[in-house]
């Protein structure tokens, strides 16, 4: 099985789907309305690169970066939203970003020259090469109902270049239940819940209760569960996924169709408690609000009768892990079992995408290749592949990179690679 590394434009466009860092027990749903960041003068935001850039002090005066389109970015966008802020129940930043150049510190957003936000730390300055996609809860008295000026920073730290890239930023505006556009749209007292129940010793079925089914146009389910971290933000127990062009990326599974649906596969998931589901529900008629359930009651993987599921992660990752111009890196991953004894197993792994060049062997696990940056695009890709237990090996398994591009190259991404096994006790 290799999930879509790429964000599959069968969704519905423009669809939010966070990765709140909060527990997963919330007990009422949310209407969301969302403002994209959209790059252009006709939007306020003049172009100096196809990416929107932000970068530390000490670049302007670099005698080679210095010149390049990339540092006339000033580090501020404008994002226009048109709210009646007194109607607010709360407001949120949500944002796609390219954790930057490994070594890069202090990275933070001041909205409309109020308030200053930290972003969250998630290795950069630890030189790691990572990304992420934080939530950052808001004054609404730091909002305008007009264009908001959000001014992106960050120190050079430990960095040749203090840089990073926002792929995407969205202000959200949590309406209150009585707002009078949802009084409008017919969407007062609209209510959503996940349903979650056993379908096997190895599933879940997950569906959506709605109080008007008719509203409900699509619905992407997440799932809070311990697990390979792909979205980066450190924790292994969380919820999991992220987004790509606004697009979901590694949840649980989406449905356009009534009865709006899934099944859950989790016969590659550690033995756990403590799992739950939410859903983001786009509804019929209305282009960018979104409503948000509550999470679902607690789920349950219990322990599997002579079988274990555990994932392996490298304790001897390097720090930039990134290889261009022929510069070969590894790490290791040591496995504690015969691959006799191993039923399945899979290969993670997030890369940023800048190129092979012409290697065409660039990753490989002992010795063997593996697709987990092809196209030289400059962008996250997530990869969960299948592996042959034939090719592991009891203690270290190696695994290298190498790239002879001459620009930016592959770079893996936090947590690095990670082997979950299925095994036979």
């Amino acid at each position: 099985m290799v999930p879509a590394t790429r964000p599959s434009r069968a969704c519905v466009p423009l669809l939010l789907l966070a990765v709140l860092p909060a527990s997963p027990q919330s007990s009422e749903g949310r209407f969301l309305r969302l403002y994209w960041f959209e790059q252009g003068l006709e939007h306020g935001n003049p172009v100096s690169n196809r990416r929107f850039r932000v970068n530390a002090p000490e670049a302007v005066l670099h005698p080679s970066y210095g010149k390049r389109s990339e540092t006339k970015s000033s580090g501020m966008l404008q994002i226009l939203m048109e709210e009646d802020l007194s109607l607010l129940a709360g407001s949120e930043l949500y944002l796609e970003l390219w954790g930057g150049h490994p070594g890069t510190a202090n990275k933070s957003v001041t909205l409309n020259g109020r308030t200053t936000y930290p972003l969250p730390e998630v290795g950069t300055a630890q030189s790691h090469c990572t990304h992420q996609y934080p939530v950052l809860p808001l004054k609404i008295t730091d909002l305008v109902n007009g264009y908001n000026a959000l001014q992106f920073a960050c120190d050079q730290g430990t960095s040749f270049w203090g840089h990073f890239i926002v792929d995407n930023a969205c202000l959200r505006a949590v309406l209150k239940p009585d707002h009078p556009d949802l009084v409008k749209a017919g969407l007062a007292g609209f209510q959503a819940s996940v349903k979650a129940a056993p379908a096997g010793p190895e599933s879940f079925d997950v569906s959506l209760s709605a109080s008007n089914p008719e509203a409900v146009a699509a619905v992407d389910f997440q799932g809070y569960y311990t697990g390979y971290d792909e979205n980066g933000d450190t924790e292994s127990t969380g919820w999991h996924g992220f987004t790509k062009e606004r697009l979901p990326v590694a949840f649980l599974g989406s449905a356009t169709e009534a009865p709006f649906k899934i099944t859950w596969d989790t016969s590659m998931l550690p033995a756990q408690k403590g799992m739950t589901v939410r859903a983001f529900v786009r509804l019929r008629g209305q282009r960018n609000l979104v409503y948000a359930t509550p999470a679902s009651g607690p789920l349950e993987i219990a322990p599997r009768a002579g079988r274990n599921v555990k994932l392996y992660l490298s304790r001897d990752l390097p720090e930039r892990f990134t290889s261009r111009i022929k510069r070969r890196l590894a790490c290791t991953i040591e496995l504690d079992v015969e691959p006799s004894r191993i039923e399945r197993a899979e290969l993670h792994v997030v890369t940023w995408d800048g190129g092979r060049g012409t290697i065409k062997d660039y990753f490989t696990l002992n010795g063997h290749a593996f697709p987990v940056a092809e196209e030289g695009k400059h962008d996250v890709i997530y990869s969960r592949l299948p592996v042959d237990p034939k090719i592991l090996r009891q203690g270290a398994n190696r695994i290298e990179l190498y790239s002879d591009t001459e620009h930016h190259g592959i770079e893996i991404l936090l947590p690095g690679p990670g082997l979950m096994l299925r095994v036979r006790q």
